[in-house]
C-alpha cells in the first residue's frame, strides 16, 4: 500500500569542498586512505558499475523511500559540476530509480558520479554517458511519477555509512570513502605523505628484489619476539 502523506523537503545546496580539495583526491586512492582512516567506507555490497572509474566530489544527497524517482529527477535542476549525488532508497533494492534518462541528463550537467544504496539500470547507458555509478543492485523494474515525496539536502545512510549534504566523497576501484569537510585537510596530507613514503618504498623493493619482505617491514621482529615470549611461558 503507498502511504498517504506525500512529503518533499528541499534544502540548500551544501558548499562545495574546493576544487583544489577534489583534485587532491582524485591523487589519492580509497585504499590508501584506508590506512590512516577506519570511518566513513561503504560496505563491500556498493558495487562500482563502470570498471576502472574514480570520482571525487561533493555530496549532494536524496532520500526516496517510496516507489517514486520525482526526486531523483528533481535534484538534477541543482547539482553542479564536482558534485556527486548520494542517494538512499530505504533499503529497497528491488525498484529503481535511476536510469538511462536521469543518466544522460546528469551527465550534461557535469555531475561527477552516482553513488546509489538501491537498485540502478541502463548500465550500458552510464558507461556511453561517462557517468560513474556505484550501486547496491541492478533492476528492470523502475519507479513511477506518483508525487509520493522524496528530500534533497538531508543526512542520509548509503553503505551503512552516514553522509551529510557537502561531505567529500571519493570513490574508485576499491569502495567508496566518506569524509567529512572537518577532516578532510588532515585526511588529503596524511594520504599524501603515505603515498610518498610508500612509492620509495616500492622503488627499495624493485631496486632490491632480494630483501626479505617480512623482514623490512617489521613483521619477522614481532612474529619472532612473540614466539620466544610464548617459548619462555612453556
Amino acid at each position: 500500500m503507498l502511504p498517504e502523506r506525500r512529503i518533499y523537503t528541499v534544502n540548500e545546496m551544501p558548499e562545495q569542498i574546493t576544487e583544489a580539495q577534489r583534485l587532491a583526491l582524485l591523487e589519492l586512492d580509497t585504499g590508501t586512505i584506508g590506512h590512516h582512516l577506519e570511518a566513513g567506507f561503504m560496505d563491500p555490497g556498493m558495487k562500482q558499475r563502470i570498471s576502472g572509474s574514480k570520482i571525487a566530489g561533493t555530496a549532494v544527497t536524496v532520500r526516496i523511500t517510496v516507489p517514486d524517482s520525482i526526486m531523483a529527477h528533481y535534484a538534477l535542476k541543482f547539482t553542479r559540476p564536482g558534485d556527486i549525488l548520494v542517494i538512499d532508497r530505504g533499503q529497497d533494492q528491488r525498484v529503481c530509480c535511476w536510469g538511462a534518462a536521469t543518466i544522460y541528463a546528469a551527465a550534461a550537467g557535469g555531475l561527477s558520479g552516482v553513488i546509489l544504496d538501491g537498485a540502478a539500470n541502463d548500465i550500458a547507458d552510464a558507461k556511453r554517458a561517462g557517468l560513474p555509478i556505484w550501486s547496491r543492485a541492478i533492476s528492470p523494474v523502475t519507479t513511477k511519477y506518483r508525487g509520493l515525496g522524496g528530500e534533497l539536502n538531508v543526512p542520509v545512510s548509503c553503505g551503512g555509512v552516514g553522509v551529510s549534504p557537502g561531505d567529500a566523497i571519493l570513490a574508485d576501484d576499491n569502495g567508496v570513502v566518506v569524509i567529512p569537510k572537518s577532516y578532510l585537510d588532515e585526511t588529503i596530507a596524511k594520504g599524501q605523505e603515505w603515498m610518498r613514503a610508500e612509492n620509495e618504498f616500492l622503488a627499495m623493493l624493485r631496486a632490491n628484489p632480494k630483501l626479505c619482505y617480512p623482514d623490512v617491514t617489521g613483521a619477522s621482529a614481532i612474529v619472532e619476539a612473540r614466539l620466544a615470549e610464548q617459548d619462555k611461558d612453556r
